[in-house]
């Protein structure tokens, strides 16, 4: 399929435009280097500014099968190394009215990129030859859009009932994430060769939402509406085009020593996704330090159910993790050491309801590295969470040098379901044990504005990994998946 004359005016306007974004925000950082800009006390505009590049390599990939989507049925190459990059300046404004409330807002741009040889998956490869399709696919790998543009109000002490700022209403495109986004955080899939960036994933705000949180502690309350940022269709005729309309609420106790516990319930209302329509997710989430005799002990858990029974589909999954964090800073390099368990439904051979959990839209959060992509390899690159139970065991330490730090992660995982673990055919394999994996990050932040990462990764597929991906597909032999795939990756991010 090739591009047509639009398709690459549109192209060589979106690189113009993403130019012209990067001028501006480079002449923002040179000029405001505080990134502060206000011409009086109200309203106020501060300015801001996040960069992030990443270059990978990563040896036998998808365990030695290889780059899929790429070059089938040859399945392209096991070792594969790629270079993206994403630059967002943003502005956002408070303005304080004369009833002591708060007009609030805020944009942000995204230019993104990725050059070389894509993901393992093929999602942000440019154009390339599909051997099922027979024909040339692909996009130009850059991409420039508005990520955010919201509006808000809070209520300063405007309502006797409530805290301060106690009622919170917004609306626009923004971030919102439910408990530790375990389930609801990143409402703008990346990966594809038109949005053009896979790991670093800049952009996570819904494309349509509308926010309500009420404050009066220790009670805590959010109603939310949120859609999903979805592809363009005329952009991207080969992408899956999917919107998901959601609405809910969350409910939380909070105390400022203790943490926090919640009841949350949404229910996908629409989408165009005929197994997803009509999902509904009830949960239970807590975070904190609630034994007063260990302060420097965190806990944490969370359990979520699902449930549709549509014309398409019957699901009735299961999520859950627990989750305790330690920290020692009267050992040498102040130590944190950490265990978390965490267990996604798969779907059971034996039943007619189907019991595999629906990741929706769980992604990166500010807790960092192997949160919700377990695993630098395996997490980011070989599955997504459901049929999966997963030991984590991670540590952080802080050297002796000024702004370094390091972190230790293992994972062990396994099939919560071994019946249907099999890729293409949704058949049993012979043993729940999925993979291991070992990762280490080497960091140094000389200011609080940058960050750079050294990533090494290595995961070992068990035999029920081994397994999961074998015999054939559209007549052509699926390659051998037993061996060690290991990732190098570094990193720079930038944020004022």
């Amino acid at each position: 399929m090739k591009h047509s004359k639009h398709s690459k005016k549109r192209v060589i306007k979106s690189l113009q435009s993403c130019c012209a974004v990067v001028a501006a925000g480079l002449f923002i950082g040179a000029v405001y280097p505080d990134a502060v800009l206000a011409s009086n006390d109200n309203p106020k505009i501060d300015y801001g500014l996040t960069a992030g590049l990443s270059s990978m390599t990563i040896n036998n990939t998808h365990f030695g099968l290889g780059q899929l989507g790429v070059y089938f049925p040859t399945w392209g190459s096991t070792d594969i190394a790629r270079t993206e990059g994403y630059f967002a300046p943003s502005a956002n404004l408070l303005w304080k009215t004369s009833d002591s409330g708060t007009v609030y807002g805020g944009l942000r741009a995204v230019g993104s990129i990725t050059r070389g040889d894509g993901d393992s998956w093929g999602l942000t490869v440019g154009q390339h030859h599909d051997y099922v399709l027979g024909a040339e696919v692909g996009e130009n790998m850059s991409y420039l859009n508005l990520d955010k543009i919201y509006l808000g109000w809070k209520s300063g002490n405007n309502i006797s009932f409530l805290d301060t700022d106690g009622l919170d209403i917004s609306v626009g495109k923004q971030n919102f994430q439910l408990g530790d986004g375990m389930v609801l955080t990143d409402g703008n899939d990346e990966a594809s060769p038109h949005k053009g960036i896979y790991w670093l994933d800049p952009r996570q705000a819904w494309n349509n939402s509308a926010i309500v949180r009420l404050k009066s502690l220790p009670y805590q309350l959010e109603l939310f509406y949120l859609q999903s940022n979805t592809y363009i269709k005329d952009e991207d005729p080969t992408a899956d085009i999917y919107k998901d309309s959601i609405l809910g609420g969350n409910f939380e106790l909070v105390d400022k020593k203790l943490g926090k516990v919640g009841v949350s319930y949404f229910k996908v209302a629409s989408s165009n996704n005929p197994m997803r329509d009509g999902l509904s997710v009830t949960g239970l989430h807590s975070r904190g330090n609630p034994v007063s005799t260990l302060q420097n002990l965190e806990l944490a858990g969370e359990v979520d159910f699902q449930k549709n029974n549509n014309s398409y589909i019957n699901r009735d999954a299961v999520a859950w993790f627990a989750e305790a964090k330690y920290f020692m800073p009267s050992l040498p390099w102040y130590p944190t050491l950490g265990y978390r368990y965490s267990s996604f439904s798969g779907d059971k051979a034996s039943t007619s309801k189907n019991e595999g959990w629906d990741y929706l839209y769980n992604g990166s959060t500010e807790r960092g590295f192997g949160y919700w992509y377990q695993g630098i390899v395996v997490g980011t690159y070989e599955t997504r969470l459901s049929n999966l139970d997963t030991h984590f065991v991670n540590l952080t330490l802080i050297p002796p040098v000024k702004g370094s730090w390091m972190k230790v992660f293992y994972y062990n995982y396994q099939f919560n379901d071994p019946s249907t673990a099999q890729v293409y055919t949704n058949a049993a394999v012979s043993s729940n044990k999925f993979a291991s994996e070992w990762d280490f990050i080497l960091g140094y932040s000389p200011t609080q504005k940058v960050d750079y990462m050294l990533i090494y990764g290595s995961a070992k597929p068990a035999q029920g990994g081994i397994e999961r991906v074998s015999g054939s597909l559209n007549g052509f032999p699926i390659g051998l998946n037993n061996k060690t795939a290991t990732m190098l990756q570094f990193t720079m991010l930038y944020h004022m």
